[in-house]
């Protein structure tokens, strides 16, 4: 068997997937709003599912292609749709890749006169989560190794998302905190996620965008089945940056940096280091 110590897929979205719906507002009715994103992650800082810390020479390389939609059904109510295409490899193995898991959920606005609103999020899997990548070379005897690294983590998830947003009286300032929980099945820990961000526009065309979440898991002793498979026991402190420029009418250039540790919360079934994404946004 290879023996880098394996992410899957749960925790790879996780360092990856740009939390996009984490605000209060919704879309007014009839609007819309589109992003393509690409993002690449690569670490050789592994941390196991009890906080050990496993540095490998191999490293675990992760690609996606992210399309993000939000339109409003009605001006307190948004439906959200994001489906990933996953690239997974380690540096000593082929590349292997498929559709992730697709989210598809819908942002209610509990205030009419201030954003507060609760989302719900179906987590739907692509695939029964097995997708191996051989090993570029053969082992001592010869033999080409494999090991798994699924696009999709083949369970369903449902994400419940309490967001509250406030802006300053000039709309050039803003900010949002949330508190997300993850219900998983197929008898996996269930999750949850803190954060903030702040954004300022810098610029009539710049926007700039920091933030700030955690992950944690409610079961002190998550369950044993396929632990290193699915994330389980996932957790991590994330920070980023996003920089959004606009480029024309409706279009708007996205660069985001994320970086994943320990500080926070101790870092167990996770890689350590940075995400830099690129992409486009129309609104």
């Amino acid at each position: 068997m290879l023996r880098s110590p394996l992410l899957l897929l749960l925790c790879l979205l996780g360092l990856i997937q740009i939390n996009y719906a984490q605000s209060g507002w919704t879309r007014p009715q009839g609007t819309y709003y589109l992003q393509a994103q690409a993002g690449f992650f690569s670490s050789n800082d592994y941390y196991g599912t009890a906080g050990d810390h496993f540095p490998s020479d191999n490293s675990f390389q992760a690609f996606q292609i992210n399309l993000y939609g939000e339109y409003g059904i009605h001006n307190r109510l948004t439906v959200l749709l994001q489906t990933p295409l996953q690239i997974n490899s380690f540096s000593n193995t082929e590349s292997v890749y498929g559709l992730g898991n697709i989210e598809l959920g819908l942002k209610y606005r509990l205030l009419p006169n201030w954003p507060l609103s609760f989302a719900v999020e179906l987590d739907i899997p692509t695939d029964d989560g097995i997708l191996f990548a051989s090993a570029k070379e053969p082992n001592e005897l010869g033999i080409i190794e494999q090991i798994n690294l699924p696009a999709s983590d083949g369970e369903f998830n449902v994400w419940s998302t309490l967001a509250a947003s406030q802006s300053s009286a000039d709309g050039k300032t803003f900010g949002s905190v949330y508190t997300r929980f993850n219900f998983r099945t197929e008898d996996f820990s269930n999750q949850w996620q803190s954060g903030f961000e702040l954004g300022r526009n810098l610029h009539e065309r710049l926007l700039v965008i920091a933030n700030l979440r955690v992950q944690g898991r409610f079961s002190d002793m998550p369950s044993s089945t396929g632990s290193f498979l699915y994330g389980e026991g996932t957790t991590f402190t994330a920070a980023g940056l996003t920089g959004m420029y606009q480029i024309a009418d409706h279009w708007r250039l996205v660069g985001t940096y994320n970086y994943t540790g320990g500080w926070l919360i101790d870092q167990r079934n996770s890689y350590r280091g940075s995400t830099f994404s690129l992409g486009v946004a129309y609104e």
